[in-house]
């Protein structure tokens, strides 16, 4: 996708039955060397003989940097007998409560974003296959990146949004918000500026009137978004983790019950 950020996608000799949000282990085998490292699963669970991986390049990382080296994308590609791949899993509490009908706020850092990509397409292949019979729901989905060039499945999330827009009698509704820690990089962004989880606040007067786009959405989410209708889930960087769950917490949200929360480390 971008320098340093890449999809990676297996084919699997077997079915692999999971539940959006979870993650696999996956095993690196190479020049004698067995590495694994844990990966939040971005397809959806009917794919069951595929697996989807959005994965950051590490320097310093336990697997990254051999998933970077051409000598062993190029083994694992030809099926070179001392190099291979391998899952194990799946594991993760990071789901959505399927007996949960509020409305869903998901908040997300970096590749943090994967366990929703999954959510969201699995949500959105129920609603197509079964339209009448789907519990009607809203799904806001906030992505911090530090530049746009790391708006990971962005084609993908603006077309599903712009869908919602398009018919307003869908019933699942996605609100797709991004937003840029390091605008300076990159002049031309023209949306969303700061963290993830500063959007969370709701603005205060100094802030300005409702005219600027940001505190529209930070009213939207910061005052409109509460734990009788809505179920936060928040993914990625130790720092937006927690810092969401500070803001929600002082406005009544009880982790576990009202947020779920899923860290990412180096």
């Amino acid at each position: 996708m971008s320098d340093g950020l890449a999809v990676f996608r297996f084919s699997l000799e077997r079915d692999f039955h999971f539940v959006p949000g979870q993650y696999a282990t996956f095993w690196l085998t190479h020049g004698g060397k067995t590495l694994a490292r844990p990966y939040s699963i971005a397809s959806s669970p009917s794919e069951k003989r595929s697996l989807e991986f959005y994965i950051n390049f590490v320097r310093e990382g336990k697997l990254t940097p051999s998933l970077w080296d051409p000598e062993v994308i190029t083994g694992l590609t030809r099926g070179d007998p001392g190099t291979h791949a391998a899952v194990t899993g799946p594991k993760g509490r990071f789901v959505v409560d399927p007996e949960d009908m509020r409305d869903l706020v998901f908040v997300a850092s970096g590749t943090g974003l994967a366990p929703f990509i999954s959510m969201i397409r699995k949500f959105n292949e129920d609603y197509l296959a079964s339209p009448k019979a789907f519990h009607a729901r809203k799904i806001y989905l906030i992505h911090g990146v530090s530049y746009p060039s790391h708006l990971g499945y962005r084609e993908e999330l603006e077309r599903l949004a712009v869908e919602t827009v398009r018919d307003l009698k869908r019933k699942l509704a996605l609100v797709y918000i991004p937003t840029i820690s390091r605008p300076y990089i990159d002049f031309s962004w023209k949306g969303l500026k700061g963290r993830a989880e500063t959007l969370m606040e709701a603005p205060g007067a100094h802030e300005g009137t409702i005219i600027n786009p940001e505190n529209m959405v930070r009213i939207i989410l910061g005052v409109m978004i509460r734990p009788e209708t809505h179920a936060v889930y928040v993914c990625g960087h130790p720092g937006t983790v927690d810092g969401v769950v500070e803001t929600l917490s002082r406005r009544g949200f009880h982790v576990d019950r009202d947020i779920k929360r899923e860290k990412y480390y180096p």
